[in-house]
């Protein structure tokens, strides 16, 4: 991929078994690129892994709770707790973390017309930096 103040140009190869099968060369104008943009998969997934996590933690840690305090035993009511708490430390932490800090990203160029094309594996900074490169509209 290269990126220039006239447009982009990407290159690609499609190898099969280590043979060469086609090398394709694609060249986006700036004048007819729509959008280019970096995308990041999944980036919510701590914020959902952390709500399952306080979900379960709520609901086992209240059970824990409920019957501790019926059955009168100090056992059950420090596990509720300490079940509860636990899954509401566990959603802080997940919810708190940056699924994508050190991860690959997907830059998608979006023509005016024809198909779009996407280059998937890259570096979050590489990507960045490419994109900061093409004059902004």
């Amino acid at each position: 991929m290269e990126i220039g103040a006239r447009g982009v140009t990407v290159r690609s190869r499609t190898e099969l078994f280590g043979r060469t099968l086609r090398e394709q060369e694609t060249y986006i104008p700036v004048e007819s690129l729509l959008r280019a943009t970096r995308e990041v998969r999944y980036p919510r997934l701590g914020l959902y892994a952390g709500l399952v996590a306080l979900g379960l933690g709520t609901y086992l840690g209240v059970s824990l709770l409920v019957d501790g305090a019926r059955a009168g035993s100090p056992e059950l009511l420090g596990m509720g707790a300490l079940v509860f708490a636990f899954g509401a430390a566990l959603d802080f932490g997940l919810s708190h973390v940056e699924t994508a800090a050190r991860g690959r990203c997907r830059v998608v160029f979006v023509p005016r017309k024809g198909p779009g094309v996407a280059l998937a594996g890259i570096e979050r900074a590489a990507a960045d930096a490419a994109l900061s490169r093409l004059p902004r509209a």
